[in-house]
């Protein structure tokens, strides 16, 4: 009876969608007069705090029917919030996420599918690349808009590297051996070739991605059980575990960027959320692409999407308000993209020679150029609790365990492997 409820309140909604269908924003305006008042909450903090701030504002600006309100703590935080909030008045009417989040929320019914809305805003699925857009997808539905995508990339030290006689290309690397030459090659007395990072998020992406290119996969195809606990995954740890055994990245580091920036390392793998602050250093950097070395191509990545919580007594003006607020901040994700530096999911806006012109595009290329093989992280409820995202991952222990000698990499992923199983209800 409840699943039969949830169904004919979602219909009502896209009912309500496709009232709005073809509206201008005159037409939005609420029946009293007054603006439509619409809250967006998302987790972001820093430079992407302000990019999304500014965006709204510039949104607020461009009418006179809308009127939007922007609120943004930390991912832990909002999702409490939303929690407590969840089909109430005060909750939502946009919400950022990441994929991982989605199965989780779809599965409380505390969002709502979008394939509907999606086709009466014209967002059309083949300006996303397939790994993008189905990495946004719950059961075949689509739950969120992927408004960028982000992967790992390698920031180099262009003088570091000239110091040791290499250019940009020698970090295109593609084996083992390749990537460890490189390294003797940087490091010195006074200077490591890479950051890793002992207790930290990152180093559970670089080994997700470095599993994938070792054929290995996270979780079985039903997604009721690990299967990282395989001679892949073992492969791949033991490579990350290297870099500090071979004195390549420092023992225990603390912070991978602040090393970077202040010549601790000469190279370090990061999201492009970093370019604004690498840019706004005095080094001499360049980006290539995440290190691929262990056969297939692979590397971690997610999205910031936009989903639309649920909430049962919507207005029809409020509906129509939040269908077209989406549809701008789509149509300008470039402007995100701009002063954020995350990639636009939207190959359109990628490709459009405004995104080309800007300073930041030639270190978003290394990015992009990997846009065809980003893995993301299983879109299953249990991800929140064993995800990159999760501070208290038993799988990202198993990593740090790993590189701090604690623990060999087969034992280390064999208990991990447990912890997943009994979260995924086995």
């Amino acid at each position: 009876m409840k699943k039969l409820v949830s169904i004919l309140l979602t219909i009502m909604m896209i009912g309500a969608l496709a009232a709005g269908c073809g509206k201008s924003s005159e037409d939005t305006k609420s029946s009293d007069g007054e603006k439509v008042k619409l809250t967006f909450w998302a987790g972001l903090t820093g430079d992407d705090q302000q990019a999304m701030a500014d965006m709204v504002k510039q949104f607020n600006s461009e009418q006179d029917k809308i009127e939007v309100d922007f609120y943004s703590v930390t991912w832990g935080e909002i999702f409490t919030k939303l929690s407590a909030a969840s089909n109430t008045e005060s909750g939502p009417d946009v919400m950022l996420m990441h994929p991982t989040d989605l199965s989780t929320y779809a599965g409380k019914e505390m969002i709502v599918p979008l394939d509907d809305l999606i086709g009466m805003m014209d967002v059309n699925q083949e300006d996303y690349s397939d790994v993008i857009w189905k990495g946004n997808q719950v059961d075949g539905k689509q739950y969120g808009i992927p408004l960028d995508f982000h992967c790992m990339s390698m920031f180099i030290n262009l003088d570091s590297f000239e110091a040791a006689g290499l250019t940009a290309e020698d970090a295109k690397v593609t084996s083992v051996d390749e990537f460890n030459a490189l390294c003797e090659k940087l490091k010195t007395d006074d200077q490591y070739a890479v950051g890793l990072g002992s207790n930290y998020a990152h180093t559970y992406r670089y080994w997700y991605g470095l599993l994938g290119q070792a054929g290995g996969s996270f979780l079985n195809e039903d997604m009721t059980k690990a299967e990282f606990n395989s001679e892949a995954g073992a492969k791949a740890l033991d490579f990350l575990a290297d870099w500090v055994a071979k004195g390549y990245a420092p023992e225990a580091e603390a912070d991978i960027d602040a090393d970077w920036l202040g010549g601790t390392t000469a190279m370090v793998i990061e999201g492009p959320w970093f370019t604004p602050s690498a840019m706004a250093s005095d080094l001499n950097f360049t980006t290539v692409p995440f290190p691929q070395v262990l056969g297939e191509n692979s590397v971690w990545g997610s999205s910031h999407t936009i989903t639309v919580p649920r909430y049962d007594k919507r207005s029809e003006e409020e509906t129509e308000a939040t269908q077209e607020f989406i549809g701008w901040i789509v149509e300008n994700s470039f402007n995100w993209a701009a002063q954020s530096g995350q990639i636009p999911a939207n190959q359109k806006v990628r490709e459009s020679e405004e995104y080309k012109a800007l300073e930041m595009y030639q270190y978003a290329q290394a990015f992009i150029d990997q846009a065809e093989y980003v893995k993301y992280e299983p879109l299953c409820p249990g991800t929140s609790e064993f995800g990159a995202d999760n501070e208290l991952s038993p799988v990202a222990n198993a990593v740090y365990s790993v590189i701090s000698k604690e623990k060999d990499s087969v034992s280390a992923l064999d208990e991990a492997a447990e912890s997943v199983d009994k979260i995924l209800g086995n």
